[in-house]
């Protein structure tokens, strides 16, 4: 039997201050032994207080000391109201899994109805990214990691280099130990493409040079110097939605304006497998 290994996000485009309780939501926290998490770069930019966010855990009163070693969170939700059926109408005896998802905004929504329109716009996105369980390599696994540091990049010194190159760039940048999301490649594919000229800046000064002569898409408003974040592409998680293929699925879309919806359909190249609009209104913050 085939399984795999998910992850869930849920972000806010207001960029940050949103804090995930179930499941879980590391606020790059792993194992520290105090308040504060040790590396708020270590696989993403959530931008929230330090003091956020919940350990991995343990699957013993002993410290981990491997992958195996930690307490993996199982979740049982399935609901028997949406039983399948087969082309006879007969019932196949399965039904929907379900998951309660519970976070905390620390920033307020409200206020933009279509018919009254506000400056305060919000806007909630709801993604997931899977693997199968059986991923082999170090390079390629997404795991938790043993330690807090962020994986490392080396950037490409010639544009005209081959694919043993790269690879060689991969193996001595990526590190067993340390946690993994998006792959190597993800990140190193965003290092090297040009930043979208057309995309919103305000007044901040972005770096025009990575390196190789030209501004990338490591560079945005909310990251002007390009500070990397674990393999995360600075561009596709501060611009939603994004136009450029990503890893992340969208499950769900929750805005407070309808006529968002239609722009979030027609641009985004997540793969839609389930896609809902909310007002936020309706959810009690």
């Amino acid at each position: 039997m085939k399984f795999l290994i998910c992850l869930f996000v849920c972000v806010s485009v207001t960029n940050g201050d949103l804090y995930l309780h179930n499941p879980r939501g590391s606020n790059n926290r792993l194992n520290e032994q105090s308040a504060n998490r040790n590396n708020a770069n270590r696989m993403f930019d959530s931008q929230n207080n330090n003091r956020g966010g919940y350990n991995f855990g343990d699957s013993s009163n002993n410290p981990s000391n491997n992958e195996n070693q930690q307490y993996r969170m199982e979740y049982f939700m399935s609901g028997p109201y949406m039983k399948y059926v087969d082309e006879d109408g007969v019932p196949t005896g399965e039904g929907q899994s379900l998951l309660n998802i519970e976070w905390t905004n620390q920033h307020g929504c409200g206020g933009d109805e279509d018919s009254d329109p506000h400056k305060t716009n919000c806007m909630l996105i709801m993604q997931y990214m899977c693997q199968d369980d059986d991923a082999a390599g170090e390079n390629v696994e997404i795991r938790n990691g043993q330690n807090t540091n962020t994986q490392q990049h080396t950037r490409i010194q010639n544009l005209n280099e081959n694919q043993n190159q790269a690879n060689n760039r991969r193996n001595n940048d990526v590190q067993a130990n340390r946690g993994l999301q998006e792959p190597w490649e993800w990140y190193d594919k965003c290092y090297n493409r040009e930043r979208n000229m057309g995309l919103f800046t305000a007044d901040q000064n972005l770096r025009t040079d990575n390196g190789n002569g030209y501004s990338s898409a490591i560079y945005t408003r909310q990251n002007p110097q390009g500070t990397q974040r674990g393999y995360e592409c600075p561009e596709e998680r501060d611009y939603y939605p994004y136009w450029h293929p990503t890893p992340w699925r969208d499950v769900a879309v929750l805005v407070q304006n309808v006529s968002e919806c239609r722009l979030v359909d027609l641009v985004s190249f997540c793969y839609f497998l389930l896609f809902f609009m909310f007002y936020l209104l309706t959810f009690a913050f």
